[in-house]
């Protein structure tokens, strides 16, 4: 599991004549030895307040019409490529399906006698 010695370091060497790395902090229980535990100074509360759920809508859709106008959108020839595309593609996959489709019904009647 860990390359560490089980013993205390001061005792033993580790295997490459190193001394072997410490575990971890090792402090009297119940005793803070950070400036930052014994701080009596806290971080300021956070008040929530309720925001207008009108203005919440308005800044969403202030959102989407920024994200929109960063959109590079296709041109017309594009859009009819990218269409002639797709529906190839429909075609395809359909007779596919419809292949698949024929061969299942075949092996289905020939192992069933149907």
């Amino acid at each position: 599991m860990s390359d560490e010695s089980s013993k205390t370091p001061a005792a033993s060497k580790a295997s490459d004549g190193t001394a072997p790395r410490p575990a971890g902090k090792r402090q009297v229980a119940g005793t803070a030895t950070s400036a930052r535990a014994t701080s009596t100074s806290r971080a300021p509360e956070v008040v929530k307040t309720r925001r207008n759920p009108f203005v919440a809508i308005i800044d969403f859709f202030r959102g989407v019409f920024n994200e929109l106008s960063k959109v590079i959108w296709p041109t017309a020839r594009e859009l009819v490529t990218y269409t002639f595309i797709v529906l190839i593609f429909l075609i395809l996959v359909t007779a596919l399906v419809a292949g698949v489709d024929w061969v299942t019904t075949l092996g289905v009647r020939a192992a069933f006698g149907l």
